[in-house]
């Protein structure tokens, strides 16, 4: 079973940290979660771009992914060009997906959140 969390929401929204906590409570039950980031969310994973909450770090928690074996974050080809970005900005490994195969991707997913 497949599950994607898609992030649209800027790092210092509220909507982002509860994103990012579904995702950590279904990569703690095994469940390897697929984030996708688009428009502004894609500054969430950004060097120099990290948020803290209640002595929280936005970006180091979404490291905690990699412990977890959960796929790489998505990123669209679109969002990168439009920020002028590569996969090098990033604090952690993505994977770029071609905005047309994102449909295609996103219906193989059982659930889908969308914060």
């Amino acid at each position: 079973m497949t599950i994607a969390v898609i992030q649209s929401h800027a790092a210092n929204h509220l909507r982002s940290w509860h994103g990012q906590d579904a995702l950590l409570s279904l990569a703690s039950l095994d469940l390897n979660p697929q984030l996708i980031l688009v428009g502004a969310a894609v500054h969430q994973l950004r060097h120099g771009f990290d948020v803290q909450r209640q002595q929280r770090s936005l970006q180091k928690r979404y490291r905690l992914l990699e412990l977890y074996d959960c796929p790489k974050p998505w990123v669209l080809d679109n969002d990168l060009q439009q920020h002028a970005l590569s996969a090098d900005d990033f604090v952690v490994a993505i994977e770029i997906v071609p905005s047309h195969e994102l449909a295609e991707r996103i219906s193989h997913c059982h659930q889908l959140l969308r914060f």
